[in-house]
């Protein structure tokens, strides 16, 4: 599942690689989370490609890995990598230090203002974001809300989700600031991305 999060389709093969397991107990585990609508697979040719249902299972994925159950024994599992912890795709937004740091920006820059404790785009925000590239009209009629605040499960602060953050995603890719890696989850931060974020946000990667 958390190969899944990076919002890409997976074959059952590839799953069965990343989760060090043999092709048959994937396919069955691929079964059970089918049958439970939890993951979605797709024919293409003669390959199926598995994914996450819907997004809301995606956040809720990532939130569960932020929440500490004391009273229940920890899973084994590896700590994620340097490279996951410093950007990482959540389903279709930017997680990770990287993320957190651009939820700051937001943040100090009055862009998002959380005085209500509910994340709102301010009219510095909404010119921000229009100037950028960002079609934000289209954001609007959508009926996803436009911000909302997650937990980061690595960084346990705070990065931002929603229909925007999820578009600035899309637009850092298609601007060659950042790109996937092979595992489509964990995210590059390229030299055009350096100046760029050093730039506009302020951030050093």
């Amino acid at each position: 599942m958390a190969a899944l999060l990076s919002g890409t389709a997976h074959t059952s093969g590839e799953l069965a690689r990343v989760c060090a397991v043999a092709p048959s107990t994937m396919s069955s585990h691929l079964n059970k989370l089918i049958d439970a609508g939890v993951v979605t697979v797709q024919s293409a040719g003669r390959y199926r490609a598995y994914k996450i249902a819907t997004r809301e299972l995606a956040d809720l994925l990532e939130n569960l890995d932020a929440i500490d159950l004391p009273e229940t024994a920890p899973p084994e599992r590896p700590m994620p990598g340097q490279g996951l912890r410093y950007a990482r795709s959540c389903y279709d937004h930017i997680a990770g230090r990287l993320g957190t740091e651009l939820h700051d920006t937001f943040i100090d820059r009055r862009w998002v203002d959380l005085s209500d404790g509910v994340p709102n785009l301010t009219d510095s925000g909404a010119a921000f974001v229009v100037d950028f590239g960002i079609d934000l009209d289209s954001l609007v009629a959508k009926r996803r809300p436009m911000l909302r605040i997650d937990l980061d499960w690595t960084e346990r602060r705070d990065h931002l989700a929603g229909s925007l953050p999820a578009a600035l995603m899309d637009h850092l890719i298609d601007q060659k600031w950042i790109r996937r890696r092979r595992d489509k989850r964990q995210l590059a931060v390229t030299e055009i991305g350096r100046t760029g974020f050093a730039d506009v946000f302020e951030i050093a990667p």
